[in-house]
């Protein structure tokens, strides 16, 4: 981070610390709404459930209710709060590069974002050069929802089987991710759209597509990496990012 820094004027590096802060900033509050509605109607649905097992009396046993399926719906809702938590060394704010565990990270990621779009049936397949990297924690989950929940929400339903691939390289100055999927895919065109800053729309953001793929680019930009996407119509989409490596003692400003 330090490196990048020093290539920067001063007028410059404000301007990309504001623009860095915006994306952060868009992309936490875009993921505690997500989180909040979704953690809403899934409480409420289990809730219901539960309320219904009490007082169906057709299910009961010796004047009880069902035990078991009562207890398995408090379970599933612990299991929902446990993924939806964050780990206080992976908050947002904090800003210093640690080693992350990378397995159980991106696994907590795409489990969350499978429970709020709704796609359970989709399988995720890792290929990991390294199991830890030393990167900037809070960052990180920012691109990784967005990339991992981008081949969830447009998975091809009409498929046998709906899979997303994540491959990691690993060389001395960056991590570079693959996250490929089978989905629908997208046109050449709208390849080059969605990573606009402006091409998402306030209609289509209100009806849960999120903030997009571009203020990730920006995100990801502005801490000196890079984000690319390939698609075909009816062939899936493969979005690669590439990460510049840090020191454990750098941190952003």
């Amino acid at each position: 981070m330090m490196r990048l820094i020093q290539q920067m004027k001063p007028s410059d590096w404000d301007v990309a610390r504001m623009l860095t802060y915006i994306a952060d900033l868009e992309l936490e509050v875009d993921r505690l709404r997500k989180h909040g509605q979704f953690f809403q109607l899934e409480t409420l649905g289990i809730l219901k459930r539960i309320r219904l097992l009490c007082g169906n009396a057709a299910g009961m046993v010796n004047g009880l209710p069902p035990l078991p399926e009562i207890e398995q719906s408090i379970t599933e809702l612990m299991r929902v709060v446990k993924d939806l938590q964050d780990p206080s060394d992976y908050h947002p704010a904090f800003d210093q590069v640690v080693d992350i565990a990378l397995r159980p990270f991106i696994d907590k990621v795409f489990r969350c974002q499978q429970r709020i779009v709704g796609a359970a049936e989709v399988t995720l397949h890792l290929q990991l050069d390294q199991d830890h990297i030393e990167w900037f924690p809070g960052r990180l989950r920012h691109v990784m929802d967005n990339l991992i929940s981008n081949g969830l929400r447009f998975r091809d339903v009409g498929k046998k089987e709906n899979w997303i691939r994540m491959n990691l390289r690993v060389s001395p100055d960056k991590y570079v991710f693959r996250i490929e999927d089978n989905g629908v895919g997208m046109s050449s065109g709208e390849c080059h759209q969605v990573l606009e800053l402006f091409y998402r729309a306030a209609p289509m953001r209100a009806a849960g597509m999120g903030v997009g793929l571009a203020v990730v680019k920006l995100l990801v930009e502005q801490c000196g990496g890079s984000l690319s996407v390939d698609s075909g119509e009816g062939q899936g989409t493969t979005l690669e990012v590439a990460l510049p490596r840090f020191d454990l003692n750098d941190h952003l400003g």
